[in-house]
């Protein structure tokens, strides 16, 4: 389902996390597809000057009372909340951070709404972390028991279910579980911009010609950012026909090893390369294979996504090339 220009009907729309990577890729479509007199904020930690139809305002997730005076202000009828503690690997070390922003902040801004008897639509980003060692049962639907392996993906699932309790009965959830995604832009600490980073890096003479990489063989259903952000789109379009609560794979169907898509960017270097594992880069948690169904998203939008991973990893390794100069 594409989504044209001015064809969102939100009036106030509130945003969290608009500053991070997807939601740098969002924040451009979204002005896009809303008409000319919708307002958007973006809450977060480092306010920024207003510019043209976005507002921005400082409020940390975690200072209920700052979140509750901004949504009050804005008093949205969409709120997008991108805002987390999205590095799997970090939230291993920093769980106590993890679980007071993805979940004390989810809280707080829940609260703020129901405090505004907020009737609009909620769209949560979530993650496929959630299901966890549930992969291991095969592909997983939005019905598969949540079995999470980390903190990251513990917070996130607690906080889709005290979302789905504390949002008011009227307020419209969406749940959306995205897969693995990545595209130009992404901070180095996830896979896929790590190795392009580490070839970036090679091919200038910046470090020895050693690739250093965890679990090659695990597999994982990998994005373009840009297919995710029109299947975040595609939902709030289709938002008044779906039920209050409604929750939503976004993934590409297709699991697909590391080491191939590592092959695929190694090829795209001329540089001799030597690729070795580094322990410190494994996961203890580290699931086999991550397979995702789609059939809920794709039947209720008509979303499917439309970008080569290809020409996604070619993008990756040019911004990081263009970034070493």
């Amino acid at each position: 389902m594409a989504v044209s220009p001015s064809s969102l009907s939100y009036r106030s729309i509130l945003l969290t996390g608009g500053q991070g990577f997807v939601g740098g890729w969002l924040l451009p479509r979204l002005i896009d597809a809303l008409s000319s007199e919708a307002r958007l904020t973006i809450m977060g930690r480092g306010g920024q000057p207003a510019t043209g139809r976005i507002n921005h305002v400082t409020a940390d997730l975690r200072d209920a009372a700052a979140v509750h005076a901004v949504v009050r202000e804005v008093s949205p009828d969409l709120v997008l909340h991108l805002a987390a503690q999205s590095s799997v690997a970090q939230s291993a070390g920093t769980a106590g951070d993890t679980w007071a922003i993805n979940l004390g902040g989810s809280l707080a801004l829940a609260q703020a709404c129901a405090a505004i008897d907020f009737a609009g639509t909620f769209l949560f980003v979530s993650s496929a972390e959630v299901y966890g060692l549930a992969f291991n049962t095969g592909v997983a639907s939005e019905a598969t028991a949540l079995l999470p392996q980390s903190a990251y993906g513990r917070s996130k699932a607690a906080a889709e279910a005290m979302l789905a309790d504390a949002l008011p009965r009227d307020a419209r959830l969406i749940v959306a579980r995205p897969g693995n995604h990545s595209g130009p832009g992404q901070d180095d600490r996830f896979v896929l911009p790590s190795f392009a980073k580490q070839i970036a890096d090679i091919e200038r003479g910046n470090v020895s010609p050693v690739l250093r990489v965890g679990n090659l063989e695990a597999e994982r259903d990998f994005l373009d950012v840009r297919d995710v952000i029109d299947a975040y789109l595609a939902l709030l379009a289709t938002a008044p026909n779906l039920p209050k609560r409604t929750i939503f794979n976004i993934a590409s169907g297709r699991s697909q090893r590391i080491a191939d898509l590592l092959q695929q960017l190694l090829a795209l270097s001329d540089a001799p390369i030597t690729v070795e594992r580094d322990p410190d880069r494994l996961r203890p948690s580290d699931i086999a294979r991550a397979a995702l169904s789609n059939d809920a998203i794709r039947q209720a939008t008509g979303w499917q996504p439309t970008r080569m991973i290809e020409a996604m990893l070619s993008d990756l390794l040019a911004k990081e090339r263009r970034r070493t100069m």
